[in-house]
């Protein structure tokens, strides 16, 4: 699909791919950007889940890409050619210029699609939830289970094409953001898990904890059933009390 879409072609891609393997290793090395997947604190025998989007959400941008690309090369080339047929010496003149309009955006949209690709983590553990992304800014953000009202997947046709779906996540309240400046609390209540391929075991996973950590708003939660009645329980005060109150009343109303 991309080769259809893009009239550079594999070429680009590969070259893209190199230039992407340095420019990762770079940004990584200079900013810290750690590589492996975030923690989050658990009790002794709990264990954490890292997950990361599938490769078809990393195809399914990279298509969406390319096809902007594709649209932007074609003009400047058709350009080019034109000019070309019009003036071959400006045609000449401006032929080194025209490529490197067409290829060069290319690349950075390529190494764009990776790096938010690579810096992409979803980490859930028994009581919470954490979304890690970013490489200039790593921006960590932790919702509780407890506070989740809602979990939806969504999936439109090209979603289904490449085979992968979002899993979005409603919560009562905005979540905590971790950033190399210090925590502060986030006031979005939307969490989004965007490229799982799992999405409807992912979604029971979830439900599964919500209802653990007694939230509302999902399912019935046994541990908020309201208690029966109970019968009132009446001192003896109280049962010598009623008794004079009927006395007085059947002496003012008489025989």
């Amino acid at each position: 699909m991309t080769n259809l879409l893009n009239p550079i072609g594999k070429p680009v891609e590969a070259a893209s791919a190199w230039v992407y393997e340095g420019v990762w290793g770079v940004l990584a090395d200079l900013l810290r950007t750690p590589r492996a997947a975030p923690t989050l604190p658990t009790q002794p025998g709990e264990q954490s889940i890292a997950l990361k989007p599938s490769g078809a959400w990393l195809r399914y941008l990279k298509f969406w890409f390319w096809i902007g690309l594709a649209v932007i090369d074609i003009a400047i080339l058709g350009a080019w050619l034109i000019i070309c047929i019009i003036n071959p010496v400006v045609g000449a003149i401006l032929a080194v210029p025209a490529w490197i309009a067409a290829i060069v955006p290319d690349i950075v949209a390529y190494v764009a699609i990776h790096l938010r690709y690579d810096t992409t983590w979803y980490i859930l553990s028994p009581r919470s939830i954490r979304l890690r992304n970013g490489i200039w800014v790593i921006r960590e953000t932790t919702f509780t289970f407890e506070n989740v009202q809602n979990i939806e997947i969504t999936q439109g046709p090209f979603e289904r094409w490449f085979g992968f779906a979002n899993l979005k996540v409603e919560t009562a309240g905005g979540g905590v953001v971790h950033t190399q400046h210090g925590a502060h609390a986030d006031g979005s209540n939307v969490a989004f898990l965007f490229g799982l391929e799992n999405a409807h075991e992912i979604r029971k996973l979830v439900m599964d904890r919500v209802t653990a950590s007694r939230s509302t708003g999902i399912g019935d939660d046994h541990h908020n059933e309201a208690a029966p009645p109970t019968q009132p329980q009446w001192s003896p005060a109280h049962v010598e009390e009623l008794r004079a109150m009927n006395a007085r009343l059947t002496r003012a109303l008489g025989p």
